[in-house]
């Protein structure tokens, strides 16, 4: 296959796989061209061993005429500059453009290649995916985030059970406590300086950089020096809960997904780890998700960012435990069931938030002292010490402001009747 981006639609376009020649071909115009404007522009690194490619992907940033980073305007205008056919413009992904296949490849037959990609029937275009990056930064991340092809790919099945995740931002920290129940949330950034990365996970620098690597082997072994990959005997059944380690039958539906799709990826999880395994290597864990924790935060100056981030999930779950604790002890209110009851219980409920969680004195039944520690959690014996000492004085203090509440609404009604009567 080639790039699919224009292959359907009312008239769908033939952009078949690229030979390395005709790839590098119009690798180097577009990069020529568009640095015409932009100050940045880059292609990521090629995955290992491709003889053949399906589109071309160039990221740029800083556009020379100072103009707006992303705007339709500004891909036209490099749809103009390339001298695309058709284009598919997006916000927040790379935008499609589909070029003319280069004129010098047209009679330049391969007997190697696929036969429908000579097709002579149907003229062939080129895939190029551009995407503009808010700033230089931004632009050098991505391209270290895509290089090599599946490389994040594997590293992320590594690194993921010790809390840490890349994306197309940066390296982020989940907390482990808020993980489980908003994993968006659970993230604190970490660093977007790719040197730093590769550092911290034990990794080669200028051996990344370096340029694409020969074969998947090759890769596996480079992505194999980070310090967390862990293999752990076969039967241990420390393995199931382990991405890098795990086979296809206890893979996370994600990596389930991507094994179908991705073969380099399927090499890692069904040759290359099974091999591993076999051969006794990294078969004792080198680290904890709990050291790595400490580490990172220390390394990348983000122990406040965390802290405060598990702190206020941490008060908002226990603010959501005593809010339904409170309001168990309404209900329990030792009161005849009938309508007064569940007026009454729905009082006490309110007052009880209002007191115990919004810190509300105009009932005029106040705690004897603070029911928040200086840490700012809930000391809860303090607070089921209120509820059952003055559980009965507010109850009655919020049916009086109910009752009272209750006499001037009727009041008022009866007066606009009676305006309203004088007037018609």
């Amino acid at each position: 296959m080639g790039g699919s981006a224009f292959s359907a639609g009312n008239a769908p376009l033939h952009t078949p796989r690229m030979p390395r020649p005709v790839y590098d071909a119009v690798k180097q115009r577009c990069t020529a061209v568009l640095a015409e404007l932009y100050h940045c522009v880059g292609t990521p690194l090629e995955g290992p061993g491709k003889l053949d490619f399906g589109d071309v992907d160039l990221v740029v940033a800083s556009p020379r005429d100072g103009g707006a980073a992303s705007s339709h305007d500004a891909l036209r205008s490099i749809a103009v500059a390339l001298g695309a056919a058709r284009a598919i413009f997006r916000d927040k992904a790379p935008s499609s453009l589909a070029l003319p296949w280069p004129a010098a490849d047209d009679d330049d037959d391969d007997d190697d290649d696929d036969d429908d990609d000579h097709d002579g029937s149907r003229e062939r275009h080129v895939q190029v995916d551009v995407f503009i990056c808010a700033s230089a930064d931004a632009l050098r991340w991505l391209l270290f985030k895509h290089a090599h092809g599946d490389a994040w790919i594997l590293l992320g099945s590594v690194i993921r059970p010790y809390g840490l995740t890349v994306d197309d931002d940066a390296l982020w920290l989940r907390v482990a406590d808020i993980e489980p129940v908003d994993r968006a949330r659970a993230k604190v950034r970490l660093t977007a300086d790719p040197h730093r990365v590769l550092d911290f996970l034990g990794l080669p620098v200028a051996r990344f950089a370096e340029g694409p690597f020969a074969s998947a082997d090759d890769l596996f072994e480079y992505v194999a020096q980070c310090r967390m990959l862990w293999v752990p005997p076969a039967g241990s059944g420390s393995a199931d809960d382990h991405g890098a380690a795990a086979d296809a039958v206890t893979l996370k539906s994600n990596d389930r997904r991507r094994l179908k799709q991705r073969p380099v990826f399927r090499r890692w999880v069904d040759d290359f780890i099974p091999r591993c395994r076999a051969a006794g290597r990294f078969a004792t864990a080198q680290t904890t998700r709990e050291a790595t924790t400490s580490e990172a935060l220390a390394r990348f100056g983000a122990e406040a960012a965390y802290a405060a981030r598990r702190t206020a999930f941490l008060q908002e779950r226990q603010t959501l435990a005593i809010r339904n604790e409170l309001q168990r002890a309404a209900v329990t209110a030792p009161i005849p069931v009938d309508v007064v009851a569940t007026i009454y219980r729905a009082c006490l409920a309110k007052a009880l938030r209002a007191v115990v969680l919004g810190g509300d004195a105009s009932y005029g039944v106040v705690p004897e002292e603070a029911l928040r520690g200086d840490d700012g959690f809930f000391c809860v014996e303090r607070v089921e010490a209120f509820v059952r000492r003055c559980r009965d004085e507010l109850g009655a203090a919020a049916m009086e402001r109910h009752w009272v509440r209750f006499e001037a609404y009727h009041r008022g009604r009866l007066a606009a009747r009676e305006a309203a009567a004088t007037t018609g």
